[in-house]
């Protein structure tokens, strides 16, 4: 009995282990990230879940964690990063500022800092608030010029993101533009109607990753079918074929970020 139990506790610690592209010098795979398996790492007002660290076919290295502020706190003050930051708030309401600037946004709201320039982030609500931090870093030479070009480190809300309804939900169109890493950043939200899917398996060669901001959905991924729901990770690499079905009876939200 005991060797079963030891066996079947090796066995989840390498399932959650695996899920997680913790090697940064490893390419992350093509999978659902489920945020009740991430690692929680519990410190004084703050908590912190790495979801994936490591390479993908354009970046050097593609760091994503989530953290989880209590109210009147700051993970730190402002500070700058070599790697671009792209800021999505879960939930809660965060001070996002960008050098001189700041602004408290609300879930569904974006920040992005391009290399070298000042964020700080603090939670000056009454509830904890919980944000996603992508880092991207380039292979190659940065491109500052191309992103001050394209409007350099900005701030997009959420109420302030026009809503385009079409026949199996509706989209919100933040930004598709060159950033100072990547040739183009393209992030928008769909709304999918229950029981619907968005498009048959296709396959393209910008990397993605599928963000659950709510509801449950089936993702397909080659000929694998996994479920996915509120706060999960779905990561897809370059031509792997995909699709998603809202597994529900009500609308699924979710974010769609592609680079190349």
């Amino acid at each position: 009995m005991k060797s079963i139990l030891l066996l079947s506790t090796v066995l989840l610690f390498s399932t959650v282990k695996g899920q997680l592209a913790s090697s940064p010098d490893q390419p992350i795979q093509s999978d659902v990230y489920s945020w009740k398996n991430l690692p929680v790492d519990k410190k004084e007002n703050t908590e912190r879940r790495q979801i994936v660290n490591g390479k993908s076919a354009v970046l050097a290295n593609m760091e994503i964690h989530a953290r989880t502020l209590q109210p009147k706190s700051g993970p730190q003050p402002k500070h700058t990063h070599s790697e671009e930051i792209l800021l999505l708030v879960k939930e809660g309401s965060l001070k996002v500022s960008l050098g001189s600037q700041s602004k408290t946004m609300g879930p569904g709201s974006v920040a992005f800092a391009i290399s070298g320039d000042e964020i700080g982030i603090e939670n000056m609500g009454k509830t904890q608030a919980t944000y996603y931090i992508f880092k991207m870093k380039t292979p190659d030479s940065i491109h500052l010029q191309r992103a001050k070009d394209a409007g350099g480190s900005f701030f997009m809300d959420w109420n302030d993101i026009a809503f385009k309804a079409h026949d199996k939900g509706g989209v919100r169109q933040y930004f598709n533009r060159p950033t100072a890493t990547l040739n183009k950043l393209d992030i928008h939200v769909t709304t999918l109607n229950a029981g619907l899917k968005s498009h048959d398996p296709h396959t393209h060669k910008a990397e993605e990753i599928v963000l659950m901001i709510d509801g449950n959905a089936e993702m397909q991924i080659d000929k694998s079918f996994k479920k996915a729901t509120t706060g999960d990770l779905i990561y897809l690499e370059s031509m792997v074929p995909h699709a998603i079905r809202n597994d529900d009876t009500k609308p699924c939200m979710y974010y769609a970020i592609q680079w190349e």
